[in-house]
């Protein structure tokens, strides 16, 4: 598990909300305390859509980053800064597919629940922790340590840190 700590907030808030750096990521959940409390679920409708928009979604149970970013930067811009937010964000199925088969998994994409990332704002500073979720009794952490790697590699390819 990472736990980052990013006190210089303004060019991740830039790259979180105005560019499309995690739009590939899926929303669990989005929480905005400022003037009033915002909470938005990322899971999906699946009867707002029809069977042809279904298909050609990343995930069936969850919105993409993308979808929600700019109702979220909304939300959040202003002249004074939320008194904090929540992003919980995950990987997709495709991605975690492609994470066992590179690095020569012996897991399922069933096996792991979800690989996230949490996103906390307290006011100052932000806090980015991630965590490997399994379906599956393990004792074994390389999973979870190749997911912290993937992390940082995408951190420093975005220049996040």
């Amino acid at each position: 598990m990472l736990n980052i700590e990013i006190t210089e907030t303004k060019n991740f808030v830039k790259k979180l909300l105005m560019e499309p750096v995690f739009d590939t990521f899926l929303l669990v959940e989005a929480y905005v305390r400022s003037d009033v409390s915002y909470t938005i679920d990322g899971r999906l409708n699946p009867s707002f859509f029809d069977t042809e928009e279904l298909e050609e979604m990343t995930s069936k149970t969850y919105t993409t980053w993308g979808n929600v970013r700019q109702h979220i930067f909304n939300v959040i811009k202003g002249n004074k800064l939320p008194l904090n937010f929540k992003i919980v964000l995950i990987l997709s199925d495709a991605n975690i597919n492609r994470i066992i088969e590179q690095n020569h998994l012996n897991l399922t994409a069933s096996d792991i629940a979800n690989l996230s990332l949490n996103i906390y704002f307290d006011g100052e500073k932000i806090s980015l922790t991630t965590m490997a979720s399994m379906n599956i009794f393990s004792m074994d952490k390389t999973l979870a340590n190749i997911w912290d790697a993937n992390v940082s590699a995408f951190f420093k390819q975005n220049q996040i840190f």
